[in-house]
């Protein structure tokens, strides 16, 4: 699996309410994704970020601007760009084997690929859970399900929708951790969307930080820290406060927004 080029190229959306006025979410926004970079969009609440992600996904279409994936334009969803959201939106009627099973079957190559099903569960720690119902799981188990079940399709592209923000802390960090061992096993390009700064230092190669709405590019930070990297790092800490000042937040605010 190779990761995908993402090119956005001023791209506005707006949306109606229901008086009939217009409430702009992006307003021209720009950027230049490369193939495996690890980006997130952070910024204010309602800012415009999962707006953005959504656009990206092909849900919506833009007003204005253009989006292109390894130079094809992007109009619509595709298999190419995988999607996990905060709430992991699994078929609650399916057990884990079958959730994750669900792609291939949509795009009729489960027969030539259906080995395939047990590999991505081995590979997100769910061994032994092929049979189970979602509400017989954890959150995190659940949440390991709904990335296995967008992995299987080989995407260029993984889009992730603050996935662990419901989660418990420690949850979230041994996820965290999972979520960079698929990223550096697969080569994938990985866009995702945070309200907590440390996990952006954490995870990301790139950090976009977005103005209040409508959400316009403010600041980009380049992180070029090791991995596996140290929360408790001076470099860490660095980073952390350069990026809330950004946000406009005061020294003593806690890193989650």
């Amino acid at each position: 699996m190779a990761g995908g080029h993402i090119k956005i190229d001023n791209v506005s959306k707006k949306f109606t309410d229901l008086m009939g006025g217009e409430n702009p979410a992006v307003d021209r926004v720009s950027l230049d994704i490369r193939p495996g970079e690890f980006v997130c969009l952070m910024g204010p609440s309602g800012c415009g970020k999962t707006t953005l992600l959504r656009i990206i996904a092909g849900l919506l279409e833009p007003d204005s601007g253009e989006l292109f994936l390894d130079e094809e334009p992007i109009h619509g969803p595709g298999c190419e760009r995988g999607l996990v959201f905060q709430d992991p939106e699994l078929f609650q009627w399916m057990n884990v084997e079958q959730n994750v099973a669900f792609g291939l079957k949509a795009r009729k190559v489960y027969a030539q690929q259906k080995e395939n099903v047990q590999r991505y569960i081995d590979m997100v720690g769910l061994t032994g859970f092929e049979k189970a119902l979602p509400h017989h799981l954890s959150g995190g188990m659940q949440q390991r399900t709904a990335f296995a079940r967008a992995l299987i399709n080989q995407p260029k592209v993984l889009l992730l929708d603050e996935p662990f923000g419901a989660l418990d802390a420690f949850t979230r960090v041994a996820l965290q951790e999972r979520l960079i061992d698929l990223w550096k096993n697969f080569g994938y390009t990985a866009v995702m969307v945070t309200h907590d700064v440390e996990e952006a230092v954490v995870l990301a190669t790139k950090i976009v930080v977005m103005s209040d709405r409508p959400a316009t590019v403010e600041k980009i930070f380049d992180n070029d820290l090791a991995y596996p990297r140290d929360r408790d790092s001076s470099a860490s800490i660095a980073l952390k406060k350069d990026i809330l000042n950004v946000l406009h937040l005061k020294n003593g605010f806690p890193n989650t927004l």
